[in-house]
């Protein structure tokens, strides 16, 4: 069976769409700033949410840097940044939890009981005494021995170790026990036995209340469906590139497609690119963006008023409603038959009274945000 993981990249709805297959399920994952997020704030306007994001993507960005430059072998991605929440249950009598998926984290983990050290948390702490299904990894076997950071415990039990940025941690055993989710096509409980994941005791640092731990999707296997986006018509299909770090999804674009002028990359475009669920802003590396703003600015024409000082963090702003002709943007994907078209709502943004370009520049590393992905189902195909 194919283990693929699918996500639905919607941002900034006050529902999130189902992605309905054949056969598989699939989750709504909520956007930590719709009305359905426990983080909800109602003073803040969709403006507001665009900057925030902006700056927290920078800050997720450069994180993605420093891991990549050290050669780290810690964890970087910051748990209390991500921007989808997904709702699960753990254990025989399932135990309802809340923890932020993201594609840039290895391993998915809960806070568990007893607590050495724990932060806060609203909804009850998992008690793996309670499951009769729970049941810990030794340490002599792979799925402990592929983590970055593994020890044995007294009885002989697999422990784990993760640190991420600003210092946050989390320790504790590695264990399985059932996981389920709630098939949001049909409402049925879908369980998954003997799923591997890590019982926190220690977890210290940004961790917020409102979620039990980090679901994470760099390198888990978990089976959400087994059709494939390939038997579909139009899809774009390009192959994921082996890389260090190896938690992140590296892609290679070759090309970026403005009113038909191919920018190409200074590099080499072969696992060029990073897509991430956990951020929202879309980066590129500063002298492709440069190439590329200049020719979206050529290709808007000077009918449109340029604002001279935009909204930081954003470059490239215009006088909201002066954009006459937005440009047509493509994305050419390494071993890809067709262009990937991008939705103008994903590459262009209204703050206030401003029409802003959304791909910012950044030193070390280029991103696929998740605002970019909106309008696309995007499929994970960890076999291939």
């Amino acid at each position: 069976m194919k283990e693929i993981a699918f996500f639905v990249g919607v941002l900034f709805q006050l529902s999130i769409l189902s992605l309905t297959e054949s056969s598989g399920f699939s989750i709504d994952l909520i956007h930590k700033d719709s009305p359905l997020s426990p983080f909800y704030n109602s003073s803040m306007t969709q403006s507001d949410i665009f900057i925030n994001a902006a700056f927290e993507s920078i800050s997720r960005a450069e994180s993605f840097s420093v891991n990549i430059d050290q050669n780290s072998d810690e964890t970087i991605t910051i748990p209390n940044k991500g921007s989808y929440l997904m709702a699960f249950f753990v254990g025989t009598v399932p135990r309802g939890s809340l923890a932020m998926a993201d594609t840039g984290s290895d391993l998915t983990w809960i806070q568990c009981l007893p607590c050495t050290k724990c932060y806060t948390q609203r909804i009850p702490i998992f008690d793996p005494r309670k499951s009769d299904t729970y049941h810990l990894i030794p340490c002599g076997e792979n799925s402990c021995k592929k983590l970055r950071r593994n020890s044995c415990g007294n009885i002989g039990e697999c422990r784990y170790e993760v640190h991420y940025a600003s210092n946050s941690s989390t320790q504790g055993t590695v264990a399985k026990d059932t996981i389920s989710f709630k098939n949001s096509y049909n409402g049925r409980i879908i369980k998954y036995p003997n799923t591997i994941f890590g019982c926190g005791y220690n977890n210290i640092g940004v961790f917020r209340p409102t979620r039990a731990g980090v679901f994470g999707l760099g390198s888990s296997k978990l089976k959400f469906g087994i059709d494939t986006q390939t038997k579909r018509i139009g899809v774009v299909t390009t192959p994921m590139v082996s890389k260090y770090p190896s938690t992140f999804y590296y892609l290679s674009i070759e090309n970026v497609n403005i009113n038909g002028r191919m920018v190409r990359p200074y590099e080499s475009p072969i696992g060029n690119i990073v897509i991430d669920s956990g951020t929202t802003t879309t980066f590129l590396k500063t002298s492709w963006y440069k190439k590329v703003e200049a020719v979206v600015l050529d290709a808007i024409g000077h009918q449109s008023v340029v604002v001279k000082y935009p909204i930081r963090p954003y470059r490239l702003c215009y006088k909201h409603g002066s954009i006459t002709n937005f440009p047509n943007i493509t994305l050419e994907f390494f071993g890809a038959c067709i262009e990937l078209k991008l939705n103008t709502l994903s590459t262009f943004i209204t703050i206030y009274n401003l029409t802003c370009f959304a791909i910012l520049p950044a030193e070390k590393i280029s991103i696929i945000g998740n605002l970019m992905q909106v309008f696309f189902n995007i499929e994970y195909d960890l076999d291939k």
